[in-house]
């Protein structure tokens, strides 16, 4: 099998070379390492990397909005969260800006090896310190009373439908609902022929007459906060 090939975005250089060694000796490949958020950016489309380990508190360009850029433009490569924020706000965020893991700092080497191995095999990884947050986070996704022109959607299509009025995509609502991507696209389908649409569009227009979409949408205040 070919190693896993990883991108460390981290501003300080001892921080790197730190991670670099427990990644190498765990037989992961390190490609390319990034000291700003700008760096990180041009080397994650110079590079094809499984995983981006990107730390939130980047010089020039902060990682929230490095972590966009990637995935607008790497949207195969994985983003793993290497930070010594651990508040609901910053996890909040970087789920929003597309990360798919999150692992704290002050953890040990192995929670990073272990990490990068499960985004690499398409699996979430929320480590020891932000569990009760990803908990706290879905809590804010409420359940609506069914509206009546989609009475006959399950309370999943409905749970989805609601976050795609908010403006997430698949893959976002994937993290979010921890679900796999092609059970949301086959969702997202089967809702389309429920209703007897043809698009999305017409889809999530339906649901906003209908009343739909939660309280946080993903143009809040939250997505244009830089960490600190």
């Amino acid at each position: 099998m070919n190693p896993i090939r990883v991108l460390i975005a981290e501003d300080e250089p001892v921080a790197r070379q730190g991670m670099r060694v427990w990644l190498e000796e765990s037989g992961i490949e390190v490609v390319a390492e990034a000291g700003t958020g700008v760096q990180a950016v041009e080397l994650a489309r110079a590079h094809h990397v499984d995983v981006v380990v990107m730390d939130l508190n980047m010089p020039e360009q902060d990682g929230i909005t490095a972590t966009r850029e990637i995935r607008r433009t790497r949207p195969h490569s994985r983003i793993l969260a290497f930070t010594s924020f651990s508040d609901i706000r910053h996890l909040r965020a970087a789920v929003r800006a597309g990360v798919h893991g999150f692992v704290l700092k002050d953890r040990e080497s192995d929670d990073l090896v272990r990490a990068v191995r499960a985004l690499a095999d398409g699996e979430a990884h929320f480590g020891p310190g932000t569990a009760d947050h990803v908990v706290a986070l879905l809590q804010e996704i409420p359940e609506q009373p069914c509206p009546p022109d989609l009475q006959d959607l399950s309370a999943t299509q409905l749970r989805i439908l609601s976050l795609m009025v908010d403006g997430y995509d698949d893959p976002a609502v994937a993290r979010l609902l921890f679900l796999q991507l092609k059970t949301v696209r086959s969702r997202v389908s089967e809702m389309k022929e429920t209703t007897g649409l043809r698009t999305r569009a017409e889809l999530i227009a339906l649901a906003r007459r209908a009343g739909m979409g939660s309280p946080f949408p993903s143009t809040s205040a939250w997505d244009a906060q830089s960490p600190s």
